[in-house]
C-alpha cells in the first residue's frame, strides 16, 4: 500500500535564479517578495521614488544601480530574472505572486521611511489594498513593468500572476482594473491571473472568489494563522498552531470543491508538510498529489 506521506510531491516556492535549480524541479511559485528580500539592496520604494529620499540616500542607491537610474535598473534585474525562470520552466506555467508581504518585514531597508507605518501591518495594506494606495503605486507600476516586458518573449507567455489578500469580491475586480490600466489584461496574449487565498472569506466564497480569477493557489499555513487568530511571532501562541485543524481543514475542502465545480486549478502551499501527518493524510483522502513547499 502507497504510503501517504510519500504520495505528496513538494516544489520549492522561493526562486532566486534558474542557475540555482536542478533541471528536474519545477518552480511552484514565484515569490517577487522574496526576489525584493534577496537579490535588492534597498527598499522597492526607494526604486520608484528615489527623489523623496534623503541626499545622502540618493546617493547610495545612485551609486549602486551603476548606469542606470535606480527605477530602471529594478525593472531591468526582475526582468532578467523572471526570464531566466519562465524559461527554466520549459512551457509549463510560471506563477508570479505580485507583493503581499507586511510592511513591517522592510523596516529594516534604506527607504522604508517612504512606506507608511502601520499599528497592525499583518492586517495593514497588503495586496490589493496596497496595489490600490497611492503610495504604492509607482512601485506597483514597476513590478507591472517588468512582468509586462518579460512576457513580450515567447518564451516568456507561460507567465501567470497570482494575486494576495483579495479581501473582498470588490477587491477582485478592483485588481483585474489596476493590472489593465498597467497593460497586463487578463485574458490578453493568454495572460491568467489567479488568486492567492490566504483569508477565511477566499475559502468560504470561493465559488465567487473564482468568477473573477482562473484559478486558486491556496496558502494553508497562512489560512490557519487567519482561521484561529494567531499570531506567528508569538511565542506564547505557537502551541495553537495548527494547519491541521478541523476548521482550516474545512475551509480547505470548501476552496477546492468549489474549484473543481468551476473547473479551474487549485494549488496548494505549506510551509509544515513534514511536521503535519495529520494534514498530508488528510490531503491523500483528497487525491492531492502535488503540494509546493515553501521554506518556513
Amino acid at each position: 500500500m502507497t504510503n501517504p506521506a510519500q504520495s505528496v510531491i513538494a516544489t520549492s516556492v522561493v526562486f532566486t535564479q534558474a542557475s540555482q535549480l536542478d533541471q528536474s524541479d519545477t518552480i511552484g511559485l514565484f515569490s517577487l517578495d522574496d526576489i525584493v528580500k534577496q537579490h535588492y539592496l534597498f527598499h522597492p520604494y526607494a526604486y520608484a521614488l528615489t527623489s523623496s529620499l534623503t541626499q545622502e540616500d540618493q546617493v547610495s542607491i545612485v551609486a549602486a544601480c551603476g548606469d542606470l537610474p535606480p527605477a530602471e535598473y529594478y525593472v531591468t534585474e526582475l526582468t532578467n530574472i523572471l526570464v531566466q525562470a519562465a524559461k527554466h520552466q520549459n512551457g509549463q506555467p510560471l506563477r508570479v505572486a505580485l507583493s503581499g508581504v507586511e510592511s513591517s518585514s522592510r523596516l529594516n531597508r534604506v527607504g522604508c521611511e517612504l512606506e507608511p507605518a502601520e499599528t497592525n501591518p499583518a492586517m495593514g495594506l497588503r495586496g490589493v489594498s496596497r496595489y490600490a494606495n497611492n503610495a504604492h503605486r509607482k512601485s506597483f507600476a514597476l513590478d507591472c513593468e517588468a512582468i509586462k516586458r518579460a512576457r513580450l518573449g515567447k518564451e516568456c507567455q507561460n507567465i501567470e500572476l497570482v494575486i494576495p489578500f483579495v479581501r473582498t469580491f470588490s477587491e477582485a475586480a478592483t485588481i483585474i482594473d489596476l493590472l489593465a490600466e498597467q497593460g497586463l489584461c487578463r485574458g490578453a496574449q493568454g495572460l491568467k491571473v489567479h488568486i492567492l487565498a490566504e483569508l477565511p472569506a477566499n475559502a468560504l466564497l470561493a465559488e465567487t472568489f473564482l468568477q473573477y480569477f482562473d484559478g486558486m493557489v491556496v496558502d494553508i499555513d497562512v489560512l490557519a494563522q487567519f482561521t484561529l487568530a494567531l499570531d506567528p511571532e508569538h511565542e506564547a501562541l505557537t502551541y495553537l498552531y495548527d494547519e491541521q485543524n478541523e476548521a482550516v481543514l474545512t475551509l480547505l475542502r470548501q476552496a477546492l470543491k468549489a474549484a473543481k465545480k468551476a473547473g479551474k486549478p487549485c494549488e496548494l502551499i505549506s510551509r509544515h508538510l513534514d511536521d503535519s501527518p495529520k494534514l498530508v493524510r488528510w490531503l491523500h483522502e483528497q487525491d492531492i498529489a502535488t503540494v509546493i513547499k515553501a521554506k518556513a
